[in-house]
């Protein structure tokens, strides 16, 4: 098997990839390709006799839409990029001028395993993105910074989450709420307690928190639309439905 380049056009999204991604973690792959083209010609695209993508159909799928844009989007997304603005000004010009010629003439890297059995397709598949191993947390934190990790897509502690608009157009970043803001309202604001932070979270053996001499409350949960916010807040007795989490007291009508 070798790597060879062609049209991106030639090669198809397999219809029955098992994997999926979501909009947020597509848009960091898109951007973790933008800022480092040359990982897609170590990475290539492992395609069957059909040309019909095995492996690498995110990246494909990422490439097939970075190929809509036009030089100026693709380049005002590049800006936005921090990756990008960390490279010297001649590293963003070679940058530029590479994306350009690229869009004038789209390819793609790929090997050809046209020798594999139905079987063994079917195997690839799933085998090439099976992780056996996990990251060692200490080392990615004495070494890397949360933020950069987050760009290329981890997913790591007290870091917010970044929207984009449209593919191409200019990033916004989504707030997150800082510790001491409204926090007993029943939302979480992205810090962990003390006695979770720096501890390995297995879901089988989760750590036992002593939290308050409250007596343990039961809960009901309402659900409502919208629309029904107003409604709600007349049936509780209060002013509005402000929080998501509601003792009896607060919404009992105090005593005379």
């Amino acid at each position: 098997m070798k790597t060879e380049k062609v049209k991106i056009t030639q090669v198809k999204i397999n219809s029955v990839n098992p994997r999926v991604i979501t909009s947020d973690k597509f848009n960091k792959l898109v951007n973790s390709i933008l800022v480092l083209p040359k990982m897609l010609e170590i990475r290539p695209i492992v395609v069957d006799n059909v040309m019909k993508a095995l492996g690498g159909n995110m990246r494909l799928q990422a490439l097939k839409e970075i190929a809509k844009w036009k030089p100026e989007a693709l380049a005002q997304r590049l800006a936005s990029l921090p990756d990008y603005n960390r490279k010297t000004e001649g590293e963003r010009a070679a940058l530029v001028e590479h994306w350009g010629n690229w869009l004038a003439k789209p390819q793609v890297h790929i090997i050809n395993a046209s020798e594999l059995s139905e079987d063994e397709r079917k195997q690839f598949m799933i085998k090439d993105n099976v992780q056996f191993g996990q990251w060692d947390y200490d080392k990615l934190a004495n070494n890397w910074d949360n933020t950069r990790l987050n760009e290329m897509g981890m997913d790591v502690w007290d870091t917010p989450p970044t929207t984009f608009a449209p593919l191409g157009g200019q990033p916004a970043t989504t707030p997150v709420a800082e510790p001491g803001d409204d926090e007993n309202d029943g939302t979480f604001n992205g810090v962990l307690p003390p006695e979770l932070q720096g501890v390995d979270l297995n879901p089988n053996e989760l750590p036992k928190i002593e939290g308050t001499d409250e007596t343990a409350r039961e809960r009901v949960i309402i659900v409502y639309k919208k629309e029904q916010a107003e409604q709600l807040a007349n049936l509780l007795g209060i002013a509005e439905v402000s929080k998501v989490v509601w003792t009896l007291d607060e919404i009992m009508e105090p005593k005379a």
